[in-house]
């Protein structure tokens, strides 16, 4: 469906406006701006609509942008008293839309309130780098590998490895890896970028040596050679304050919400067909295991 011209002009003018100032207009919320066939259009409306043009933000209008956004408030309630008047709103799919549209919107104004009077505190914050902190790898590890399809091929390769045939020459020869043009070479990671049984065979390992075995993982099977090891620091307070931050409120509204949920009778009565085709997401933050 193609937006309206003017209504894509007068949100792209709202959100540039919205760049430059987030001065809150400040005229009387109960105001009566405009009516139409009788229904007020306040203040506390225009405002709203602003709000929602400029992503949250309330930037000051100069005169002629404020006519603007109340001709398109006008044009709304006069759309939508037709609605109401042509049975628009009994129609089951606009019910249906109106009543999850202001469930949306009261969630939303609830969990800005809750964590408004629930703030998280600088406390929390440094509790929760430290724990961060002292769970991190200290150790970044260099190193190559050869991956193929069979145990068999990976223990030929270790032979061979075990009478001086060169690493790299091999992983170009025989790796299915895309890391093969390289030689194998993997360059720096912490062992939680990888899957558990490469980061726990790779760390076994002394620099130079290779896996005596071969690493069997979701990919295929691997010859591992550790290269080299350096200290990882860890990130600054600073550096990963908005992600803490923003960890901490979403626990925090989960927790609410889990609360509200226990007190509430909820009857669910979803389609066992419907229940089994259903696929739930990975929980948020969850690293995908996509290197070997």
């Amino acid at each position: 469906m193609r937006m309206p011209i003017r209504s894509i002009l007068l949100i792209a003018a709202i959100a540039a406006l919205a760049a430059c100032s987030a001065k809150q207009n400040t005229a009387d919320t109960s105001s009566v701006l405009a009516s139409v066939n009788g229904t007020p259009i306040t203040n506390d409306m225009f405002r709203a609509y602003v709000r929602s043009l400029a992503g949250g933000q309330e930037p000051q209008l100069d005169q002629q942008k404020r006519q603007l956004v109340l001709n398109r408030l006008v044009d709304m309630q006069v759309l939508a008293q037709q609605a109401k008047k042509t049975g628009l709103t009994k129609d089951p799919k606009v019910a249906a839309d109106l009543q999850v549209q202001q469930a949306g919107l009261l969630a939303q104004e609830m969990v800005q309130q809750y964590l408004s009077q629930h703030p998280v505190t600088d406390a929390q914050l440094k509790a929760e780098y430290q724990a961060r902190i002292q769970s991190m790898p200290g150790t970044e590890y260099r190193a190559r590998h050869i991956l193929v399809a069979d145990e068999k091929q990976a223990q030929d390769i270790i032979t061979q490895l075990n009478h001086g045939a060169s690493f790299a020459k091999l992983a170009e020869k025989y790796s299915k890896d895309g890391s093969a043009k390289n030689g194998g070479e993997l360059g720096w990671f912490s062992p939680a970028d990888m899957v558990p049984q490469f980061s726990q065979a790779l760390m076994q390992l002394k620099k130079g040596a290779y896996t005596k075995q071969p690493v069997h993982t979701q990919f295929g099977w691997h010859v591992i050679q550790l290269e080299d090891t350096r200290a990882l620091p860890p990130p600054s307070m600073d550096s990963v304050r908005d992600q803490l931050m923003n960890e901490l409120q979403g626990k925090a509204v989960e927790a609410y919400i889990n609360s509200l949920r226990g007190s509430a009778k909820v009857d669910m009565n979803l389609p066992a067909a419907a229940t089994a085709k259903t696929v739930v997401p990975a929980a948020p933050g969850t690293p995908p295991a996509t290197k070997p």
